[in-house]
């Protein structure tokens, strides 16, 4: 399971995204590589950071941090961000991508560039950019719907 826990300055750029819902989206991405026999639930805290590159870095344990860039204002390129940087996590504890330089090299930003987990990251987060999307906006409306059919209708 994935829970999103956006910071407060998160929540306020991107006050129409139902967070809750998007867990739910990024739980079924990733359940669908994470193959292990006894499921973890991870905290993804996503945090607005000063600069303009987003980014994840490897982390022990299941709080994982994910910074967002500070320059990001329009909600599709949030997910595009967001994807990318889950792509990361997901390489790192479901894939176990060793990081080193044959797979993640970042000593120039060529090398970086055409590292093999920045080239899946960045093929990942536009491919599925637009299923994730509209799979978003169902489970948004799904969620209405179901709090609408849950009011106890007795007298």
């Amino acid at each position: 399971m994935i829970i999103i826990k956006p910071d407060n300055k998160i929540k306020k750029r991107f006050k129409d995204i139902d967070f809750r819902s998007l867990s739910l989206v990024y739980s079924l991405l990733f359940d669908n590589v994470y193959k292990a026999k006894k499921k973890r639930t991870y905290n993804l805290s996503l945090k607005l950071t000063a600069g303009e590159y987003s980014y994840y870095t490897q982390q022990q344990g299941r709080n994982i941090r994910i910074n967002i860039s500070e320059l990001i204002f329009d909600e599709k390129q949030f997910h595009l961000t967001l994807l990318h940087e889950f792509r990361h996590f997901v390489q790192d504890k479901a894939l176990r991508i060793p990081w080193t330089r044959k797979f993640y090299d970042d000593r120039t930003v060529y090398k970086y560039m055409m590292s093999p987990a920045e080239i899946d990251a960045d093929n990942f987060s536009e491919k599925s950019v637009s299923k994730v999307i509209c799979l978003y906006k169902r489970m948004v409306k799904f969620k209405s719907t179901v709090e609408d059919l849950s009011n106890f209708k007795g007298k």
